[in-house]
C-alpha cells in the first residue's frame, strides 16, 4: 500500500462531502485515501477497513459498514467482488492523483477492477439496494414520528433534510420525543399559542433535546 496520497484543498469546499451524514463518513473517505494502492483500490471488508483506517478511534465494524454504504450510495466509492473478496475503488482517483509515479509504487496487492470481469453479484447488489431502501424507509418513519410530535408545523422540507442528516438511532429518537413532551408543558412553549417555539429545523440544528428545562433543573437539585 501507499505511504500517502495527495489531498487537495478543494475537498473542504466539496458540497457532496459536506452533505454526508456525519464526520465519521467524511473522515473515512479522507483517511482511506492515504491507503489506496496505485490503482485507487482498497479493501471493502468493514472489519479490515476499521482495523487499518480507524485503528485508534474505537469505531465498530457496523459503523464502518454504514459509512461505506453511504459513500457508495453517493458515488464516492464503488465496490466490486473478485474470488469472493470485496474491494472498493475511488472512481475519480486518477483524476485527483495525477502525479503518481507508478514505477516508484509497490506492486498492488488488490486486483484491479478495470482488469477484471468479476464484479459484485446481482444478488449482492439487490441485498445492498434492499438494505439502503430499508434504511431510508426507517428514517422516513422516524421523521414522521418527530414531525407528529413537534408542535410547530413549519418548513417541513427543511426539517426533514436536517433530520436525515442527523440520522438518529432509536435511542436518540426516544430522547428527542421525550424532551418534546416536556417542552410542550413549559411556559415558553405555551406562551402566545406557541409563538416562541422554534422552527423544527432550527431546534434540531441546535440539538434542543440537550437543553435543560426548569423541571429538570429542579429535579436535579431537589
Amino acid at each position: 500500500m501507499a505511504r500517502g496520497r495527495m489531498l487537495q484543498n478543494r475537498i473542504s469546499k466539496s458540497k457532496k462531502l459536506a452533505e454526508l451524514s456525519s464526520d465519521t463518513v467524511r473522515l473515512l473517505y479522507t483517511w482511506m485515501l492515504s491507503h489506496l494502492d496505485v490503482n485507487g483500490n482498497f479493501y471493502a471488508d468493514p472489519v479490515m477497513v476499521n482495523n487499518i483506517v480507524f485503528t485508534r478511534l474505537n469505531k465498530s465494524a457496523n459503523d464502518v459498514q454504514n459509512a461505506l454504504d453511504e459513500l457508495e450510495q453517493e458515488g464516492l466509492i464503488e465496490r466490486y467482488q473478485i474470488n469472493d473478496e470485496i474491494y472498493l475503488t475511488y472512481p475519480d482517483f486518477h483524476e485527483k492523483q495525477p502525479k503518481i509515479q507508478r514505477d516508484r509504487e509497490a506492486s498492488p496487492e488488490i486486483p484491479d477492477k478495470l482488469k477484471s470481469n468479476s464484479r459484485v453479484t446481482h444478488t449482492q447488489d439487490k441485498i445492498r439496494e434492499d438494505n439502503i431502501y430499508a434504511q431510508k424507509e426507517a428514517l422516513c418513519a422516524m421523521f414522521n414520528k418527530f414531525w407528529d410530535a413537534y408542535p410547530k408545523k413549519r418548513s417541513k422540507g427543511q426539517a426533514e433534510k436536517v433530520f436525515k442528516k442527523l440520522k438518529p438511532d432509536d435511542l436518540l429518537l426516544k430522547t428527542i420525543l421525550e424532551k418534546l413532551e416536556l417542552l410542550k408543558l413549559t411556559d415558553d412553549w405555551k406562551k402566545d399559542k406557541g409563538q416562541f417555539i422554534p422552527y423544527p429545523a432550527t431546534w434540531l440544528n441546535a440539538k434542543g433535546w440537550e437543553d435543560e428545562i426548569e423541571a429538570e433543573k429542579k429535579s436535579r437539585w431537589s
